[in-house]
């Protein structure tokens, strides 16, 4: 079996679930955006974006640095047991925490964020719920049960968003959906944990438990900025956008982004199917050379969407959203490029993994981070919501270049830099024609 073909088979189980989840979330958008109001739509959109703010809190990187020690515990059960149920306690009481400090906010103010008390509360009950089946995804899936943990989440999203569709035909309102989808995860949240009650049955404190968590926490906070970097890139825009302009425009936005953000997460998932084979085989001359072509692939691509979306813009906005946001279905071809760009790490930079310095990527998020801030705010003045796209693309091409060059500093893979510079440069000619003149 070619590596290729070893790292579409390993992706296989996290395709279907994540294709499966992913196209339900793409199929719910139309039928959001015709039963509800523009305004209401972007506050759809900020739940989904607080809720994957407060994850990062609550998880702390644990997913990441409890996996390292699951592979390390092989069979041990007790260790399983403590490990397992060691992530969901630590991260149910920072969400409790976290639940308090807002109980005491809405005591003064009536809403944060233009969210009321009510939305924040669904925030919460979203994120635990959420919580208890992503850690228990997390954990089958180091125990060698890719199956049963892409069923897992597969099964809890899908129950989640049927029932919120359930709720939303009986009252077309947004609160109404999210409660029914906060329903819809509790069930799937049960029935994660079920599949896993052998491990709680063994739980034990371990005699040795301080050294432990210890060591978790050592292994799986410096995962943190970087999770945090990766999402306020996600948030600069939405926050521009509050700040410069209204909670319409971000309603109008929210839906050509959602629809943009499909290439990224198909070729994602492949990527991190293929991410393990890669990193297994990079000394050998075919492992690196798929290294190589998987992102030299990645950057032809882009300007090859572009106009695939251009000329299909107007009909997927107006089929999957209605009439009322066809005003702004010419930003889905900028905003597809600007999110290939920003998320371009996702096909290249194992230099950090190989050589153990993956913190120089938290430097490089957060420095890009600042760049969109700026980029977005002051285009954003000028040429409103093209402006903030085109913000965002100039600090994701910034970002793809200073990522690659580092990573090549670090283990050259030969990538070819004159490739970039070609693709960045069409894809800005393309952006700017389309987006503002």
């Amino acid at each position: 079996m070619s590596l290729a073909s070893k790292g579409f088979s390993d992706s296989f189980y996290y395709l279907i679930a994540n294709i499966g989840y992913k196209l339900l979330a793409f199929l719910i958008i139309p039928i959001l955006a015709k039963s509800i109001g523009v305004e209401e739509f972007a506050t759809y959109d900020l739940f989904l974006l607080i809720s994957g703010f407060i994850d990062i809190f609550i998880v702390l990187g644990l997913d990441s640095g409890v996996s390292i020690l699951l592979a390390e515990a092989g069979d041990d059960d007790e260790k399983l047991s403590f490990y397992y149920l060691s992530t969901l306690i630590i991260s149910s009481i920072i969400l409790l925490i976290i639940s308090f400090i807002l109980l005491i906010v809405f005591l003064f103010v009536n809403n944060l964020f233009m969210l009321d008390s009510d939305i924040w509360l669904y925030i919460i009950l979203y994120v635990f719920f959420n919580m208890l089946t992503y850690h228990t995804f997390n954990f089958l899936r180091w125990r060698a049960k890719a199956r049963e943990a892409s069923f897992i989440t597969l099964f809890s999203y899908v129950v989640g968003m049927l029932t919120g569709l359930v709720f939303l035909y009986l009252n077309s309102s947004i609160e109404s959906y999210l409660r029914g989808l906060i329903l819809g995860l509790s069930i799937g949240a049960i029935v994660s944990t079920y599949m896993a009650r052998e491990y709680f049955c063994k739980f034990r404190l371990l005699d040795n438990y301080k050294e432990l968590l210890k060591e978790l926490f050592k292994i799986s906070l410096p995962f943190v900025p970087n999770y945090l970097g990766n999402n306020l890139m996600q948030m600069a825009d939405r926050i521009v956008i509050l700040t410069i302009l209204s909670k319409y425009e971000l309603g109008l936005y929210a839906v050509v982004v959602k629809l943009a953000m499909i290439p990224q997460v198909l070729i994602g998932t492949v990527a991190t199917g293929f991410a393990p084979v890669l990193l297994k085989n990079y000394k050998n001359s075919k492992g690196k050379r798929l290294i190589q072509n998987f992102f030299h692939a990645y950057l032809i691509i882009i300007p090859i969407l572009f106009l695939l979306s251009y000329f299909l813009s107007d009909i997927s906005v107006e089929l999957f959203a209605g009439k009322e946001y066809m005003k702004v279905a010419h930003l889905l071809p900028l905003a597809l490029v600007s999110i290939l760009f920003v998320q371009s790490a996702q096909s290249n930079g194992f230099g950090y993994v190989i050589k153990r310095k993956t913190y120089h990527i938290v430097y490089i998020t957060f420095f890009t981070v600042a760049l969109n801030y700026i980029f977005s705010l002051v285009l954003g003045y000028k040429l409103g919501l093209e402006g903030i796209i085109l913000g965002t693309l100039l600090a994701g091409i910034i970002r793809t270049f200073i990522y690659t060059f580092y990573s090549e500093k670090l283990y050259s893979f030969d990538y070819n830099f004159k490739l970039l510079t070609v693709v960045s440069i069409i894809s800005l000619i393309l952006t700017v024609t389309e987006g503002v003149l």
